[in-house]
Formats: structure tokens, C-alpha cells, sequence
């Protein structure tokens, strides 16, 4: 399956790594365009495409030819051993539990983190839910997690105006500094890929 990725990745904070699926309905049969990485694409009505050979007559697509309607801005953070069992002491201590009971908790916080897939809450639409494949590699080339749910199973973050598609805990220590994630739209024939800095 080709990777069509129509934004360049973006780091915020560090903590961010930002892309952007695009899943485009035409009026017409066929269109041809380029992708940011200069990849040459045939975009069907259908919302599929496929990688086109002749690169001669090639219209290049803007980003603000896209309806907004047909973009969905997905990202994921890292969320750091360290940080998680921080918040959680914290939490208890203000809750004044017993020591005993802080590190009973603290025992349960997955040794790699947890890696969040999130998504502006706004573009979650009721009538559109989107299904997405979700899988994960710590290292090596055997996932280490792998899943589909629906986009409307999504759950609210701490943070405004932002949604939770899918979070995963990574149980064993992370040996690498990047973990590498993807999401895919199967039905859209659409693939993502992250590398996400482990903080």
C-alpha cells in the first residue's frame, strides 16, 4: 500500500509530531496531483488513488484547494514514564493517600509511557465516522501493538478542544529514542506514519 501524506510533519513543544490526512471527494473521474514529498498520485472519486508513473502535465494540489471539511488533522504525543508517574504522585499526595497506597499506584504506571493518537474534537463527525487501523513498533520490525476502532469511540484529553482516538501504554522500558506509529484508513486506502521523539 502507498503512503499519501499531504502535509509535512511538524514538532511542537517536542512533544508533537503533526500530519494531516486529506481524504478528497472530486466531481469528476480522476485527478492527478502532487503530494509534499513530490510523490505524483491519481486521486479517484471514489476517495482511493494510486501513484502515477508519467510525471508530464501534473497539477500540483494546494492545501488551500482542500475543503476544510475534507481534512483531518491527526497527531500523536508521547507521554513519558517519568511525567505520568510525577502527575500521579501528585495527585495522590493531594488526595493525602498513604505512601503504601502512592506506590502501589505508582507500580502500575506502564514502564515505556503511554503514546497518545489524538485529534481536534471539532472534527469528529457524528455522521462520518471514519474507522482506523492504529499499530506501533518499539523496536525492531514486529509491532508491538495493533488495533481498528471507529473514530467516534474517541474520549476526551485534559487538553481544550482536543480528543483521545486511541491511547496506548507501553509496558516494557523504551530502548530507542524514537517510536515509530501508523494510522491507516483502510476503506480511504490511506496510510499515515509518525516517528515520535520518546521523551
Amino acid at each position: 500500500m502507498g503512503k499519501l501524506i499531504f502535509s509535512s510533519f511538524h514538532i511542537s513543544k517536542a512533544f508533537f509530531i503533526g500530519a494531516l490526512f486529506s481524504f478528497i471527494g472530486l466531481s469528476f473521474a480522476s485527478q492527478m496531483a502532487t503530494t509534499y514529498n513530490g510523490a505524483t498520485v491519481i486521486l479517484h472519486d471514489n476517495g482511493s488513488w494510486e501513484y502515477y508513473q508519467n510525471n508530464e502535465n501534473v497539477r500540483d494540489l494546494r492545501p488551500s484547494s482542500i475543503p476544510e471539511e475534507a481534512k483531518v488533522k491527526i497527531y500523536v504525543m508521547h507521554e513519558s514514564y517519568d511525567k505520568l508517574r510525577k502527575n500521579k504522585r501528585l495527585e495522590l499526595e493531594a488526595d493525602y493517600a498513604p505512601e503504601e497506597e502512592i506506590l502501589d499506584s505508582l507500580r502500575q504506571i506502564p514502564k515505556g509511557g503511554i503514546l497518545h493518537f489524538c485529534v481536534p474534537t471539532d472534527q469528529l463527525k457524528p455522521n462520518a465516522v471514519k474507522t482506523y487501523t492504529y499499530t506501533v513498533w518499539n523496536d525492531g520490525k514486529k509491532p508491538v501493538f495493533q488495533t481498528t476502532k471507529l473514530d467516534s469511540e474517541a474520549s476526551p484529553s485534559e487538553e481544550s478542544g482536543v480528543s483521545y482516538l486511541l491511547s496506548v501504554p507501553i509496558y516494557s522500558r523504551l530502548k530507542v529514542k524514537v517510536i515509530k506509529a501508523r494510522v491507516e484508513n483502510k476503506e480511504g486506502k490511506q496510510t499515515l506514519d509518525f516517528e515520535v521523539p520518546v521523551n
